[in-house]
């Protein structure tokens, strides 16, 4: 069986999807690289990133299909199952048939699953807008969190609005990123375990301030921010189109 295998980015996966398409050889099934399985059987071909092929793909799905078709791929993404990218690819590839119609096909088990899933992850984030639970340590708001799907990308842009004066950090730690707001804007950061240990792990209230501010001093200078993990996730020039961006 021929394998494509994707870097653990939305662009990875629609890169996957634009070579499915054009490529001489094709898919049996679409994996990310985090939930793919080594076997002794399988061909595995290792898909590299293209922003120009991501945008075409991602271009393709909004108007050939629907932006909210596009919006529920996004979140089915993010739900990180093992079978959630070979899932979105068979979806697409019929709804580059079916036009906007697909999800009228309520009979179609891709069309099914896509719908359950992608309802999971919007229901966990609809939570977490209610549950996310600060603690504020001088002056800078902070959370921890562990949800059963990577939501922290979509989860920013609430918070962003609800707590535009303060300066915060919400924490994945079964991912180990975070969002991290300056008052300006937000951007996703990968933790280091120093990191990590100065965040969770320190009991004593004046070395725990102090340990902070070095931390957030060393996140929030230019050289630390992350925009290359952020623009994987999700290209901020897309999300006008991305409907939870919009309803927020």
């Amino acid at each position: 069986m021929k394998v494509f295998l994707h870097e653990p980015t939305f662009e990875g996966l629609l890169s996957a999807i634009y070579e499915a398409y054009y490529s001489s050889v094709k898919p049996d099934k679409i994996y990310s690289k985090i939930v793919y399985e080594q076997n002794l059987i399988d061909e595995v071909i290792i898909i590299k990133s293209d922003s120009i092929k991501f945008e075409k793909v991602y271009n393709a799905i909004k108007n050939k299909i629907s932006k909210e078709s596009l919006n529920k791929i996004y979140y089915v993404f993010l739900s990180e199952l093992k079978e959630s990218s070979n899932m979105i690819y068979l979806y697409v590839r019929m709804g580059f048939k079916l036009g906007k119609n697909i999800d009228l096909h309520k009979n179609n088990d891709i069309v099914l699953d896509m719908d359950k899933i992608s309802k999971k992850v919007y229901y966990e984030e609809h939570r977490f807008t209610g549950f996310v639970r600060f603690k504020e340590i001088n002056n800078i708001l902070y959370a921890a969190i562990n949800p059963d799907f990577n939501i922290l990308p979509i989860l920013a842009g609430h918070f962003k609005n609800r707590l535009s004066n303060e300066y915060f950090i919400i924490h994945d730690i079964k991912r180990d990123i975070a969002i991290v707001y300056d008052k300006k804007d937000y951007y996703l950061s990968s933790l280091s375990n120093e990191q990590k240990n100065i965040l969770m792990n320190t009991d004593d209230k004046g070395e725990y301030e102090n340990l902070w501010k070095q931390y957030f001093q060393s996140v929030n200078i230019e050289e630390r921010k992350n925009p290359r993990l952020q623009k994987r996730m999700m290209p901020s020039r897309y999300w006008e189109n991305m409907v939870e961006v919009n309803n927020k």
